[in-house]
């Protein structure tokens, strides 16, 4: 027998017993709303037969969690490169459900497979860490909801740019030897050719057409004027868009693989992260092989185009004066405000700041080539066509809805809305008493034509009262996005009525950055 404890003194306070709180049973907490993404890097079948594998996984998965997961959907982006997240349409869709607060959890398979690169991995993480969402990435152990996992993940991702980088090497030293051997085949055919067993065949329906535009072009029609009779037939582009344009028909009359060439490394991509595409001026190899398909139009002929294409562009040339320059009043100075000016000197054509040419001393920037604005305009233009909807897209949904707001709070407006909904009900009534003979036709005229007077100028009023900078905007990035969708291929020749259409100004600075203010004042800034 245990001795009792002692009475408590006088005074002194007793200690309640504690209580015991029993554990909360599974089905009082609410499910983890949990996204799985996979991705493949290529479209073979061993690696396609990989990404069902994993979806087959995760849907295992979510099978054994079902009691602490709600597995909400399954990502996957076949055949894609991870270096940017941009390219990856699943990807972005699983982050704007995890925006919309839909989404707890993410898991995948490795570092490797979110993101191979460092700086957007990081950025993504910590994005999605302040949505309240974690990422377990399962090869390397990896919650990012746990303290100091984030130097982990740093480690690991950097590991995985450096072995995409590293991939990609090995796959262009391969693409490289195909070109020395002139075997090499592009995976992208262009219009009047499909390409069958790694090989480039004539598409028959196409390559009429192309017969038809070299034809014309010799003719005398101009790459405009083909270009709107194409969209009149209602031929399509490559791209199944309507519209062509005479760009398109440029590069289409230039290029070489219609005579069964090919011109390999037009074009380069570097090799820092992320990797970027420029035009080929001499930074790298170029290989030109002939008959490595069958060709759709006789040499003869693409030769008398070429002959035709420099010449228009030499009239071209001619034709510009120097108030007329492309550059003239379009590239300002971000260190003293000046414009910049033309200059024809021994390397070139050049562009300075018109302070600084009068007096060094007064403004400390430097002479540029007129190519290095070319490349930076070609480079915004290709982002924009690459991104446009998450780019463009977001900026008119956000312009839209400030627009609307701005609708329904303009007073104003409202009041001549309310005016204008009043007249019409009058005129509804002045014709039904007409329709009853109770109203002279003369007078009934008379009247209604008074009536309409008043209707467009109260229009005309409303109108005016939502011409604010949003609404100028919004038509204004609507025109861009419409000019962007056109573009069919990404741009590698300077196209001067494009420019004259999207760019109000450049801005240069000392560092070399290039500020380009796009129609709606959007800013983009390039390297040059």
């Amino acid at each position: 027998m245990y001795a009792q404890p002692p009475p408590p003194r006088k005074g002194e306070k007793t200690m309640a017993k504690p209580m015991l709180i029993s554990p909360i049973s599974r089905q009082g907490i609410k499910l983890l709303r949990v996204a799985a993404y996979c991705r493949v890097s290529s479209s073979s079948a061993d690696q396609l037969n990989s990404y069902a594998t994993q979806i087959d996984y995760y849907t295992r998965l979510a099978k054994k969690k079902k009691n602490e997961w709600n597995m909400v959907e399954i990502f996957a982006d076949e055949g894609i490169s991870g270096m940017k997240a941009k390219n990856r349409p699943e990807f972005q869709r699983m982050i704007r459900m995890c925006e919309l607060h839909q989404l707890d959890l993410i898991i995948t398979k490795s570092v490797s497979r979110f993101a191979r690169n460092v700086k957007e991995a990081l950025e993504y993480v910590r994005k999605l860490k302040l949505l309240g969402v974690g990422i377990i990435f399962e090869k390397e152990g990896i919650n990012t909801q746990s303290l100091g996992d984030e130097m982990l993940l740093n480690t690991f991702t950097a590991i995985a740019q450096e072995e995409s980088k590293a991939i990609s090497q090995n796959q262009r030293l391969s693409i490289v030897k195909r070109m020395e051997l002139g075997i090499y085949v592009d995976s992208n055919a262009p219009y009047g050719f499909r390409l069958e067993n790694k090989q480039l065949v004539e598409y028959p329906p196409e390559a009429d057409t192309v017969r038809w535009i070299f034809r014309s072009y010799l003719n005398g029609m101009s790459t405009t004027e083909i270009a709107k009779v194409l969209t009149e037939r209602g031929i399509p582009t490559k791209n199944g868009k309507e519209k062509w344009k005479s760009t398109k028909i440029s590069y289409m009359l230039s290029n070489e693989r219609y005579i069964g060439d090919c011109h390999y490394q037009k074009t380069y991509r570097d090799t820092t992260v992320p990797f970027k595409q420029s035009k080929n001026r001499g930074e790298e190899d170029m290989y030109y092989a002939t008959g490595t398909h069958a060709s759709i139009i006789e040499k003869e002929t693409f030769d008398k185009a070429q002959v035709l294409l420099q010449k228009r562009k030499e009239q071209f040339t001619k034709s510009i004066t120097f108030n007329t320059y492309l550059l003239t009043s379009r590239i300002r100075c971000s260190e003293c405000g000046s414009f910049y000016r033309r200059k024809v000197r021994s390397g070139g054509v050049k562009w300075v700041c018109a302070k600084h040419e009068e007096n060094t001393k007064s403004c400390n920037s430097n002479y540029y080539s007129e190519e290095r604005f070319y490349d930076g305009f070609l480079s915004v233009v290709n982002k924009l066509r690459f991104g446009q909807e998450n780019i463009l897209g977001q900026v008119i949904a956000k312009l839209e809805s400030a627009t609307q707001k701005y609708k329904r709070n303009n007073k104003t407006a409202m009041q001549i809305s309310q005016k204008i909904a009043e007249i019409n009900a009058t005129i509804l009534k002045l014709n039904e008493l007409r329709s009853k003979g109770y109203l002279a036709p003369e007078i009934h005229q008379s009247q209604v034509r008074e009536m309409q007077k008043q209707l467009c100028t109260l229009k005309e009023d409303r109108q005016d009262q939502f011409e604010s900078r949003i609404l100028t905007m919004l038509q204004d990035v609507r025109k861009l996005k419409t000019l962007i969708d056109e573009i069919d291929e990404p741009l590698y020749e300077f196209d001067e009525k494009l420019f004259e259409e999207i760019i109000v100004e450049m801005a240069l600075n000392n560092a070399d950055e290039l500020t380009v203010t796009l129609l709606g004042g959007l800013k983009f800034t390039e390297l040059i």
